[in-house]
């Protein structure tokens, strides 16, 4: 048992620098590189992908290897229109590929009593945060206001967009 605590440890605390270290490396391709280094880094990104791949399916074998025998729980889908099954699938796939987040089946039936919740039981509602929250790049979604619509102001600033 210890040794499965600490194997999991270890596999958590390398994929944590993986991850710090792809942010890194983001960051500094993002940054404006000249075009000759742009051109050089292609192959590199794509070994680095290649990489994160292979880690991605590393750490997954040793978490199935590692996982107890908790049964996962029934998820269904609070509406069935395919546009929903759509957007929730569509918003999977946008933590896996964007957060390296995979939903579990108790995150998952928690996550979705409380999008249903949060937009009071309206699947359009819960569509628009899910959409609002994959655009702007988050890990959660929530409520969704026309406030969150409108440009951010300098703060201290007079409001009226003039800085």
């Amino acid at each position: 048992m210890k040794q499965e605590n600490d194997l999991l440890s270890k596999m958590n605390q390398f994929w944590q620098s993986l991850q710090r270290a792809n942010d890194e490396l983001n960051s500094f391709i993002t940054s404006g590189m000249p075009t000759t280094t742009e051109k050089r880094h292609k192959d590199f990104v794509r070994q680095w992908n290649h990489m994160k791949d292979k880690a991605t399916d590393l750490c997954d074998l040793i978490e199935q290897q590692q996982s107890s025998d908790i049964e996962p729980k029934e998820v269904t889908l609070p509406w069935d229109s395919s546009s929903f099954k759509k957007a929730w699938q569509d918003w999977k796939e946008y933590l896996e590929e964007q957060h390296n987040r995979r939903m579990k089946s108790r995150m998952e039936y928690a996550a979705l009593a409380y999008l249903k919740k949060l937009s009071a039981g309206n699947e359009a509602t819960a569509v628009e945060y899910l959409q609002f929250a994959m655009a702007g790049g988050y890990t959660k979604f929530f409520k969704v206001t026309e406030k969150s619509y409108e440009q951010p102001t300098v703060a201290g600033g007079r409001g009226d967009g003039d800085y």
